[in-house]
């Protein structure tokens, strides 16, 4: 059954039955019983999306994430959707898989839907072809709010950590464990979180007079495999460096994949820090210092945020007045792995 057969059986307009289903008051009692009656011998189930449609309304909140394997995104997303939950909000996520042509064309999808706010992780901070997406998405003003990346000059609302200060911590951790012969391997530098963390980097040598190498620096993209094949440039050099920094938990587990394919141990062989928490290690015997932050309150906090612009929407044809923003801070977790057993 659907809204149009109700309205055949009790002999009405489709609208009609559409008002009864919503609760408007405008329908006359008897009329009002009738359709009543028949939808509940018919066991009609309103759909959700028409019945949205039909008073203007949605409670859909699009997520957009560049890669649905990272458990980072699935901890966004359970702080997003708990806190969209008790506000009577359905969350949807979508995987870009760190490919622009896809995000592009969900965004083009996402436009033509009927959603009341977006959160996005972008692929990259200066993509012309995402900006304009995201800019024409605001004008028909659906809030947009960015988590951990940023677009470049974008008045978007965003929840973002402080990278560069959670990479120098733990650079200079390395430095204290007496390490100088430190390598990066680094995230993508057209993100906010590839550039603070390297950014991060640099600052903690120059701090420490220590000479950058740029053999030491390898990107890995923030991918497990292609930080495998950094790891692996990085220790058959001629001169290889006795610690490493792994940008992201993604870029830990490639590195720490290849010290397993080839019989090294943290702490034992190399020295390691890393950025963001893997809990599955606490089952095993490697105790990694990490750069750890709140991850599930940057997801409640996102939606908070959309709250916000949902309650104090943007007037037509004026931009945002004040950019809101909140920055977290991180915290370095030392469990040893910055030094070498002697």
């Amino acid at each position: 059954m659907n809204i149009y057969d109700i309205a055949e059986k009790a002999n009405v307009s489709p609208a009609t039955v559409s008002r009864v289903v919503n609760g408007n008051k405008s329908v006359k009692e008897e009329t009002r019983k009738r359709i009543q009656k028949i939808i509940e011998e018919t066991n009609y189930v309103p759909n959700s999306l028409a019945r949205n449609l039909s008073v203007g309304e949605t409670q859909n909140i699009a997520f957009l994430v560049p890669d649905i394997e990272n458990p980072f995104f699935s901890k966004i997303l359970h702080g997003l959707s708990d806190t969209a939950n008790q506000y009577g909000y359905n969350v949807f996520m979508y995987g870009t898989n760190d490919d622009l042509a896809v995000e592009h064309r969900i965004l083009d999808g996402i436009r033509k839907e009927n959603v009341k706010g977006m959160v996005i992780i972008p692929i990259s901070d200066r993509d012309q072809g995402t900006i304009e997406r995201l800019e024409r998405i605001s004008k028909n003003r659906i809030p947009i709010v960015l988590v951990d990346r940023d677009i470049y000059r974008a008045d978007f609302d965003g929840v973002f950590s402080d990278d560069c200060e959670g990479t120098k911590d733990a650079v200079q951790c390395m430095i204290d464990a007496g390490h100088k012969k430190i390598a990066i391997v680094a995230g993508p530098q057209n993100s906010r979180p590839g550039r603070e963390r390297m950014k991060g980097y640099e600052k903690a040598l120059k701090e420490a007079g220590i000479e950058k190498r740029e053999e030491y620096i390898v990107n890995g993209k923030f991918k497990e495999n292609e930080s495998y094949e950094a790891c692996k440039r990085l220790l058959n050099l001629l001169d290889p460096p006795t610690a490493i920094f792994s940008s992201n938990n993604m870029t830990t587990l490639g590195c720490l994949k290849y010290l397993k394919d080839h019989g090294m141990e943290v702490g034992k062989d190399i020295s390691m820090v890393g950025f963001d928490e893997i809990h599955e290690l606490n089952c095993t015997n490697i105790r990694l210092t990490t750069v750890c932050r709140p991850i599930y309150e940057m997801g409640c906090s996102a939606m908070e945020l959309l709250e916000y612009n949902f309650k104090v929407p943007i007037a037509d044809g004026k931009g945002k007045v004040i950019r809101r923003t909140s920055v977290v801070k991180t915290k370095l977790v030392v469990r040893g792995s910055e030094k070498l057993k002697r």
